[in-house]
């Protein structure tokens, strides 16, 4: 009798401890979010916040650079695309947001890059991300091959699962979808950091456009 009343209290105060772990992590996104907004985007996002506590899909060191060449020549050495010269950056994949920071220990990403419809093309050690089209968005270049490779990995899970609920969403099945609170948060992150990345920079082809043609 007593095994069976303790599994009993067991039982009923499982539920009451899930409630309040569910209830701590909502409060620190809510501490988070409102950090972020009356900083206008300079707080509330750091590594550690985008982690949660399941982790990030993928974190490390990279050189990245906007834009390159169709052959995966990006450039990367000459300058990031945001008017800095090019420098390790740290890199986080949360979800289906690839957030780009200064460092690990910056208080919220430079930028932020959405993963569906993006592919990639590895070379080496270096990570070509490309739209749908073909165009050539960012250029990471690590350390050593397998970290590109498992750079690459990761970026192929994620945009195939945010392009399944996609699917579903479009379908009307969204409030099927189930993800966790530190999940949703990173993509509300995303959505306000995507617009912070650094501009395209012009193509040779956009360049020689650009020449005003004169009689010969």
């Amino acid at each position: 009798m007593t095994d069976a009343k303790d599994t009993s209290a067991g039982a009923t105060a499982s539920p009451v401890k899930g409630g309040r772990r569910a209830s701590r992590k909502s409060s620190i996104f809510t501490r988070a979010r409102m950090s972020f907004v009356r900083s206008h985007g300079q707080r509330g996002a750091d590594v550690e916040t985008l982690r949660g506590t399941s982790g990030a899909n993928y974190e490390g060191e990279a050189k990245v650079n906007r834009g390159g060449s169709s052959n995966g020549f990006c450039g990367c050495f000459g300058g990031s695309g945001d008017g800095e010269p090019t420098k390790d950056r740290y890199v986080l994949i949360k979800g289906a947001a690839c957030f780009v920071f200064s460092n690990e220990d910056a208080s919220s990403p430079k930028y932020a890059i959405m993963l569906a419809h993006m592919k990639t093309e590895v070379d080496g050690a270096t990570v070509v991300l490309e739209t749908a089209l073909g165009d050539v968005d960012y250029c990471f270049v690590f350390k050593s091959a397998e970290e590109a490779q498992r750079f690459a990995s990761v970026i192929a899970e994620q945009a195939a699962i945010a392009e399944a609920e996609q699917i579903k969403e479009r379908l009307g099945h969204g409030h099927m979808l189930k993800k966790r609170s530190s999940v949703r948060y990173a993509q509300s992150i995303a959505a306000k950091k995507e617009k912070d990345q650094p501009e395209q920079p012009m193509t040779a082809a956009e360049v020689m456009a650009a020449v005003p043609m004169t009689n010969i």
